[in-house]
């Protein structure tokens, strides 16, 4: 499992992930990136299986104009789609994935969290401020608390400044921790507009 991390605010998303791909403990690819981002004003990664992120990452690479409600749409689709894969007979793939973005006429910041497995999709909704986190199983501590620690001593000016640089801070000691993430960074901001 890879990294994803992704911080929201009422002015901008944040979202940062490694570039680590590992498959039967083999490192396969060191500069893989796990989230798309769109001109409409939204994110989407996923981590967990390698194909079902390529396929669902060109969905939206290829579509980028994409409206952020059909977009929403369009990952579900490929979420169900995808639900029951396994990789051998009776060994269900688990993976993950995170939409963010501002959405309607008031540019409200709104994201959702999904967890596939045993052909379910467990699905959290969260509005208006978020740190949310796709994890690697081997890391014994919560990215999100860091960050959050850390983010409360900054003043509230600062925090557009900070968030990208603590991300960053926060993925480096992930990859010191886990064998399934890597030191390569892959971070975008999307403003409220």
């Amino acid at each position: 499992m890879s990294f994803i991390n992704l911080v929201m605010t009422d002015q901008l998303i944040s979202i940062i992930s490694d570039g680590q791909i590992t498959k039967n403990g083999i490192i396969t690819e060191s500069h893989f990136k796990k989230f798309e981002s769109s001109p409409q004003g939204y994110v989407i990664g996923i981590t967990g299986y390698e194909k079902i992120t390529n396929a669902i990452r060109k969905k939206f690479f290829y579509q980028p104009m994409m409206p952020y409600h059909e977009a929403e749409e369009l990952l579900l689709s490929e979420l169900n789609k995808f639900k029951n894969k396994q990789v051998r007979i009776n060994q269900s793939i688990k993976y993950n994935a995170v939409m963010a973005g501002f959405v309607s006429a008031d540019r409200i910041p709104q994201a959702s969290l999904f967890h596939i497995e045993d052909g379910k999709i467990k699905q959290k909704n969260y509005h208006s401020g978020a740190v949310l986190s796709l994890l690697p199983d081997d890391i014994s501590f919560n990215p999100n608390q860091l960050i959050l620690q850390n983010l409360k001593q900054i003043p509230k000016e600062n925090h557009a400044l900070a968030l990208p640089i603590l991300q960053r801070n926060t993925l480096y000691k992930v990859a010191s921790a886990s064998q399934t993430v890597n030191n390569t960074v892959f971070q975008e901001i999307i403003r409220k507009g």
